[in-house]
C-alpha cells in the first residue's frame, strides 16, 4: 500500500508541474477539463463520472423462500487525473472510485518506448482476463458487466508491470501484450506488516489479432460500436493467465483461505485461467463472444487443516474439493448489440456456467443467465440506462430490474 502511495504522490507532484505552465484549458464532453501546453509536450486531464441507479431485486427457488427488495444507491462515483509528457514519454492515471471500501482503483504510469512498444507499472485494469474486463465502467454496453466478468474476476485490476506491443503480420494487425503481478488483485500488499501478501506472482499474457486493421480512433475503448464503422472490423483475442499460489477464489485477494503442506507451512494451489474472445464491430452493430476455462494445479499433497497440529485424519484435499475453494469450471458470454442514429441503443446478452465438479459446495454453480437492455445516450456527457437480468440456477432463479443514470464531469 506504501508503494501505491508514493505512486500517487508522484503523480500528483508531476500534475501539479504540469498546470502551472503555460497552458490552454478547454472542456472535453465526457472526458473533463483538459489542460494542454502551448508546446503541445504536456497534457493533463481531470474528470469523472457517477452512476445513481434504482433496482428492483427477486429471488426464488425450491429450498429458499421468496425474496424481493428496493435499492437506491451510487454504483460507481469516479475520479480520475491522467496526463501525458510528450518528450519525457511518459503517460500516468490516477483514478478513484468513492462508492467502494477501497477507493483506489488505479494508479500507474507508463513509458513509450517507441512507437509500438510501452511498458505499464502500478495498478490497473489487466488484459489477462476477458474483453470486457479492458473497459471501464462507464464504457461497458449494460448497466453491469456481464456474469463471467463478475464470476471470474472481482474488479480485473492488479499490481504489477504490464508490456503491451504491436506487430505487423501477413494476416493483420497483431498485439501481443505481456503481464507479471502480485496476482492478489487492488491493495495486493495489504493495509500493514499484519496482513502480507500470500503465493507468488501472476503471470498472464493476450495476443488480439486485427485481421481487417483497428477499430476507429477511440472507437475501440468500448463493446457498443459509437462511430458506425463503415467497414466490418474484428478484434480475436486470446489470453491466459497462471496465479502462482492464490488464496481467493478467483485469485484477486488474499488469506480468505489457508491450506498446508505435510509439514504444516502454508501452501496453496495455482490458479489457471484461458480466455478466448472475440468483438465484432460494422455500422453501429456489435457481437462480443466471450469464453472462459479455469482450473487449478498443484494440488497434491495440500491439506485443508494443519496436519503438524491436527492430525492428518481426513485432512487431506480431495481433487474434487478444490473447487469450494476456487471458481472452476466453464462459461460462455455473448452480447449484441445496436446503436440507433438517434443514439438509443438495443442490447441483448446470454450467458451459460458450467462448474468443472459437480459437486454441491462448489463455488460455480451451473447457472443460465439472460439480460435484456435499452439506453438513451442524450450527449457525451449523460446516458440513462434500463436493464432487465435473470439467473437461472437449479435450485433457485435471481432478477432484478435497474434504471441506471450516468452523469461524466
Amino acid at each position: 500500500m506504501k508503494k501505491i502511495n508514493f505512486l500517487s504522490f508522484v503523480l500528483l507532484y508531476s500534475t501539479s508541474f504540469i498546470i502551472a505552465q503555460n497552458s490552454s484549458i478547454n472542456y472535453i464532453e465526457g472526458e473533463g477539463l483538459s489542460f494542454l501546453t502551448n508546446e503541445g509536450d504536456y497534457s493533463f486531464n481531470i474528470g469523472g463520472y457517477i452512476q445513481p441507479s434504482y433496482r428492483s431485486e427477486s429471488s426464488d427457488g425450491k429450498l429458499l423462500s421468496k425474496y424481493s427488495d428496493n435499492i437506491f444507491m451510487s454504483k460507481k462515483s469516479v475520479f480520475f487525473l491522467k496526463g501525458q509528457m510528450k518528450n519525457e514519454k511518459l503517460s500516468f492515471l490516477l483514478s478513484a472510485n468513492f462508492s467502494s471500501e477501497n477507493p483506489l482503483d488505479e494508479a500507474w504510469v507508463s513509458y513509450k518506448i517507441n512507437k509500438s512498444l510501452s511498458l505499464f507499472f502500478g495498478q490497473m485494469l489487466s488484459f489477462t482476463n476477458n474483453r470486457e474486463l479492458m473497459f471501464r465502467e462507464d464504457k461497458i454496453q449494460m448497466n453491469d458487466r456481464s456474469m463471467l466478468s463478475s464470476t471470474f474476476s472481482n474488479t480485473g485490476r492488479e499490481f504489477g508491470f504490464f508490456i503491451k506491443t504491436k506487430l505487423k503480420s501477413p494476416i493483420g494487425l497483431l498485439v501481443p501484450m505481456f503481464a507479471l503481478s502480485s496476482g492478489d488483485g487492488i491493495n495486493s500488499f495489504g493495509n500493514d506488516s499484519r496482513d502480507p501478501d500470500r503465493g507468488s506472482f501472476k503471470f498472464g499474457g493476450r495476443l488480439d489479432l486485427y485481421p481487417f486493421g483497428m477499430f476507429a480512433e477511440n472507437n475501440d475503448n468500448s463493446t457498443v460500436d459509437f462511430f458506425g464503422e463503415n467497414k466490418l472490423k474484428v478484434v480475436f483475442g486470446l489470453a491466459a493467465s497462471l496465479n502462482d499460489g492464490a488464496s481467493n477464489e478467483v485469485g484477486e485477494g488474499h488469506a480468505d483461505f489457508v491450506l498446508y503442506d505435510n509439514l504444516g507451512l502454508e501452501d496453496f494451489p495455482d490458479f489457471n485461467q484461458i480466455y478466448f474472445d472475440t468483438l465484432l464491430k460494422y455500422k453501429r452493430a456489435s457481437l462480443l463472444i466471450e469464453y472462459v476455462d479455469s482450473y487449478a494445479s498443484d494440488i497434491d499433497e495440500i491439506y485443508t487443516l494443519n496436519p503438524i497440529e491436527n492430525g492428518i485424519s481426513n485432512a487431506i484435499l480431495n481433487p474434487s474439493e478444490i473447487s469450494k475453494f476456487l471458481v472452476l469450471g466453464d462459461q460462455l458470454n455473448i452480447q449484441l448489440g445496436y446503436l440507433s442514429k438517434s443514439m438509443v441503443s438495443f442490447d441483448l446478452r446470454y450467458g451459460k456456467a458450467i462448474p468443472e465438479f459437480l459437486v454441491e459446495n462448489s463455488i460455480l454453480k451451473k447457472f443460465e443467465n439472460y439480460s435484456l437492455g435499452i439506453s438513451k445516450y442524450i450527449n457525451k456527457n449523460v446516458k440513462i440506462q434500463a436493464l432487465y437480468n435473470s439467473n437461472k440456477f437449479e435450485l433457485n432463479e435471481d432478477n432484478y430490474a435497474e434504471l441506471l443514470v450516468q452523469i461524466s464531469f
